[in-house]
Order: structure tokens, then C-alpha cells, then sequence
């Protein structure tokens, strides 16, 4: 006989509601002013709480941070997870696609990429959101892993020449790509994805701070040249149709 999962009780539930309340408040005052505006005081005043009663749900600033930043990169991979559902079986359509979305939710949450890539406020330490477990994969290793399953039909495509000529730089992605939990990757798979991101990456804070205001550039037009230049890592001379 099966257990049936058993319904919260009124103290169980009040606390979860709570518990919510307090990780919307956190986010409305970051997408508001960012990060560094995020202080337990600020938060408790924010909900008519006192500070007391807030640490009964988080015992600090850090670990706040550190749940707001979990929750924030997952909310970052399922936007591109979601981004590919229904399309279609082009590799190279794939990846647009997941890198749209990933600039999609970069620019709609600006303060909150922020909070993921550095921004995160005087006096934080810099392991903030980081795992416990050094072993552990965090919401943006499985983004990653996703990029590596999409550009590996590229791959098997390319020519067996794999190595990047610098064998310490091959062992370094081969390491890499074992912390993805593909350890079958090919260092120029792995070195395509590498150069995806940090391409991409690169483009989206020029973005977020300004630099491309009032410049005739796409952005987007931009990133979609620098995930194919990347892709020719893997296939040098293959069709722009993969």
C-alpha cells in the first residue's frame, strides 16, 4: 500500500505562505533596485515584519542570497529549456534559440542577472550561492550541459581533428566537460560551448549597462553571427544550413 503524502497542517502552511512572501518581497526590491538594496531590515519593513521574525525563516543576509540566487538560476534554465520545446531538429536553430532566451530573461530581469554574475552588494562574500558540495551542479551546469547535448550532432559532423593544438588547454576541457557530466565531450565541443557563453555573455552585460544605447546595433543580430563564428570551431567548413 502506498502512502499518501500528507496535507500540510495551518502552522505548515501559514509558514510556506510566509516563507514565499518573503522570497517575492526579495526579488520586488533587487528588480526594483538591485542587490545591494536587499538588506534584512529593508526586507522586513518591505512586509511589515520585524527583522527578528524574518531570521526565523533565514538566519542571514547570505543565506537569503543564497536561496534568491538558486531560485533565480533556475528560473533562468527553465526559460530556456522551455525556449526549445517544439522546435525544430536544426542543431544550429536550437542554439539561437536557447541563447534568445537566455537574453530574453537577462534583459527582463537585468538586476537579477546582475545578482548571478557579480552584483552582488558591499560586504557579500564572494561564495555566496555557491554549493556546499564542490561536486555538486548548480541550475547553470545543467544549462550548460543542455548547450554540450546541443552542439554535440555538430560534432560527430566535424572532422576527427579535435585538438585545439595546445594539449594542456585539451585536458583542461576534458575536465571541464566531465564536471558538465559529459565525459565524452570533445575538447573542440567543449571549447564551442565555452565560447557560446562567454560570446553571449559578453554582448548581454554590454547590453544591461548601456554601452549599446543609442549605437546602430542589434544586439541580437550580433549574438546570432557570434554563435555561428562559434560553431565553425566545429564545423570549419560546414554548411550554415546545420
Amino acid at each position: 500500500m502506498v502512502n499518501e503524502p500528507q496535507a500540510m497542517n495551518r502552522r505548515e502552511r501559514l509558514r510556506a505562505q510566509t516563507f514565499q512572501e518573503i522570497e517575492d518581497a526579495s526579488f520586488a526590491i533587487i528588480d526594483t533596485d538591485g542587490v545591494h538594496a536587499l538588506s534584512i531590515a529593508a526586507l522586513a519593513r518591505s512586509m511589515a515584519m520585524s527583522a527578528p521574525a524574518v531570521y526565523r525563516y533565514f538566519p542571514s543576509r547570505d543565506a537569503l542570497l543564497t536561496h534568491l540566487m538558486t531560485r533565480s538560476y533556475r528560473q533562468l534554465v527553465t526559460a530556456m529549456t522551455q525556449a526549445l520545446e517544439g522546435s525544430g531538429p536544426a542543431p544550429r536553430t536550437r542554439v539561437r534559440l536557447l541563447v534568445a532566451a537566455y537574453r530574453e530573461w537577462a534583459l527582463r530581469y537585468g538586476h537579477r542577472y546582475g545578482m548571478l554574475f557579480g552584483q552582488r552588494g558591499a560586504g557579500t562574500p564572494e561564495d555566496v550561492g555557491a554549493p556546499e558540495d564542490v561536486g555538486a551542479r548548480t541550475p547553470l551546469d545543467q544549462a550548460m550541459a543542455l548547450l554540450v547535448d546541443l552542439l554535440a550532432p555538430l560534432s560527430d559532423r566535424a572532422s576527427r581533428e579535435d585538438s585545439s593544438g595546445d594539449r594542456t588547454l585539451d585536458g583542461q576541457l576534458r575536465t571541464w566537460a566531465r564536471t558538465q557530466q559529459r565525459p565524452d565531450t570533445t575538447p573542440r565541443t567543449a571549447r564551442t560551448a565555452i565560447a557560446i557563453w562567454t560570446r553571449v555573455h559578453g554582448i548581454v552585460s554590454l547590453e544591461l549597462t548601456g554601452m549599446l544605447d543609442g549605437q546602430s546595433v542589434e544586439a541580437q543580430r550580433l549574438i546570432d553571427l557570434e554563435v555561428d563564428n562559434a560553431i565553425e570551431l566545429l564545423t570549419p567548413t560546414g554548411p550554415r544550413s546545420l
